[in-house]
């Protein structure tokens, strides 16, 4: 009996050391993950701020479209044996899109960002190019009033976000609602990358010489193959360049460059991405992946 009571005992203390340990070792988990990220996050921002010092050596010899294609190119890939860093810069613009928050400034419409938005419509067949772009709008403004009937996307949605369109998974947000509001899927053939960006809504410079070929065709440009500044010449392409504030690179204006960071440092990897400024080194749309 005695030797029962013992062993129920010992079995129990077993349980309680076992369950005890695990305890203590998810802690320790907890912790280690902590510190991991804690320190992840130090790195980042360390690298953050060296990689806007080099940007804004280099973005000070920028005088032209040339040194802009040579700067675009980007830093070779870095690594120093003593820190074990390894660290990838990839730069590429996006002043060459339309900035489609600039669709509203201070609540005034831009009506050729909208002929824009209907161009695509037309072009890769969204039917309801009318409600689409009360989306946008919608999205973009301020207010809780629906341009038409059921185009706010806050009033069914409490955590969208209004103001301004943030990313592409903001956008994406935008395009399912439509889908499901219309059952019209066309609109995922429209190759958004390569037609928009999202800045802050201003009026902004769009680069003529490093647009893609799908953003000059359904700008209505003549020329639908490599387009460059040079190219307009008519009496056409002259006015859609004025709507659209096309104009070859100098440093006189801002000129916002896509940045993405890659790095790894010992066990430690990470990436993140922002917004530069050519013009002011500002830095904006800050993201931390990892």
């Amino acid at each position: 009996m005695k030797k029962g009571i013992a062993l129920l005992i010992t079995i129990g203390f077993i349980a309680v050391l076992t369950a005890l340990i695990a305890y203590m070792f998810s802690i320790s988990n907890k912790t280690f993950e902590e510190v991991e990220r804690i320190e992840a996050k130090n790195q980042n921002s360390i690298l953050l701020n060296d990689v806007v010092v080099i940007l804004n050596d280099y973005a000070k010899e920028l005088k032209d479209s040339d040194s802009l294609a040579t700067f675009l190119q980007g830093p070779p890939l870095f690594y120093d044996q003593k820190s074990d860093l390894s660290l990838d810069v990839k730069l590429s613009s996006l002043s060459n899109k339309i900035n489609i928050n600039s669709i509203l400034i201070k609540n005034k419409k831009n009506e050729y960002i909208i002929k824009f938005l209907e161009n695509i419509c037309e072009k890769y067949n969204v039917l309801d190019s009318s409600f689409f772009i009360a989306l946008i709008l919608d999205s973009i403004d301020t207010d809780d009033i629906s341009i038409q009937a059921q185009s706010e996307i806050n009033q069914t949605n409490i955590k969208f976000s209004n103001s301004r369109i943030i990313n592409p998974h903001h956008l994406d947000t935008i395009l399912t609602y439509y889908i499901d509001k219309t059952n019209d899927e066309n609109i995922l053939h429209v190759p958004w990358n390569k037609l928009i960006y999202f800045g802050k809504s201003k009026d902004e410079v769009l680069d003529c010489d490093r647009m893609s070929k799908e953003l000059t065709s359904t700008l209505g440009l003549g020329n639908e193959g490599l387009f460059t500044c040079e190219l307009i010449n008519s009496k056409e392409d002259k006015e859609i360049a004025k709507n659209y504030n096309l104009k070859k690179f100098t440093n006189e204006f801002s000129y916002y460059v896509a940045t993405k960071v890659s790095y790894k440092i010992g066990s430690l990897e990470s990436d993140f991405s922002f917004v530069y400024d050519l013009k002011t080194g500002k830095v904006s749309n800050i993201e931390f992946f990892n």
